[in-house]
């Protein structure tokens, strides 16, 4: 009889939300704050809740307030992993599941891009520019959260790049591109081959469906304009 489903074990990229208290008004108001800074990024995202800098305190958390919360921001909640073992019952009695804990994956030389730190510390030194001399892979993600990115090479279909400034990419420019994700309306992004699936800047965006057909291919500048995305050739 022929199959009717498969099963197959797959690595996939996904997005951590890392707790550091178990109240869930700081909770809520944190992701609101991400939500607002990202918006277009998070949407729809897979996650995965880590507790470890909770320890024992994760036996406090309010385990189906907390998947109320993460499933309202829009975010599709997949697990917990590095709970602790006493309050793993509770977890599972609100249905969530327990994950085991996994490497992530980033570039060399660049910030965990991967994970959503919900009481982040401001940094000491702020990274204004961030130069990337090799091609952004599949699956990647790269995030600059107060500066410009810039990569020398191209990126593929499937990665992601995050800015808080502009970004320029001197190649195909594939994947999903967000500039001004902390509300920067000045940002830009420069490319010298438009490909990219989502473009966006400020949380105003355009998907590769949208783009005139004689600007995809061509390199080219992207701006807001009066709130619209205006794309022009260079």
């Amino acid at each position: 009889m022929e199959s009717i489903i498969d099963l197959k074990g797959e690595m996939s990229l996904l997005t951590v939300l890392v707790l550091h208290s178990t109240d869930m008004h700081a909770i809520s108001a944190a992701l609101e704050a991400k939500r607002q800074q990202a918006s277009h990024f998070l949407e729809r995202s897979p996650i995965i809740i880590d507790c470890q800098l909770l320890g024992e305190t994760g036996l406090e958390l309010d385990f189906l307030q907390l998947k109320l919360q993460v499933s309202k921001f829009g975010l599709v909640p997949v697990g917990l992993r590095n709970l602790w073992e006493e309050a793993e019952a509770k977890a599972i009695a609100a249905d969530w599941a327990l994950l085991r804990p996994s490497k992530q994956q980033t570039i060399p030389n660049t910030p965990p891009v991967t994970e959503v730190n919900l009481t982040p510390e401001q940094p000491e030194a702020i990274q204004r520019l961030l130069v990337l001399d090799r091609p952004v892979r599949s699956g990647q993600q790269v995030y600059c959260p107060y500066g410009d990115i810039v990569v020398l090479q191209h990126t593929s279909a499937g990665s992601e790049l995050l800015a808080g400034g502009s970004v320029h990419v001197y190649g195909a420019l594939r994947g999903r591109v967000l500039a001004g994700v902390q509300g920067d309306t000045q940002a830009r992004i420069f490319c010298e081959r438009l490909e990219a699936e989502l473009i966006a800047i400020a949380g105003r965006y355009r998907l590769l469906d949208e783009i005139e057909s004689n600007l995809k291919g061509q390199s080219v500048m992207i701006y807001l304009d009066q709130e619209k995305l205006k794309i022009v050739p260079i």
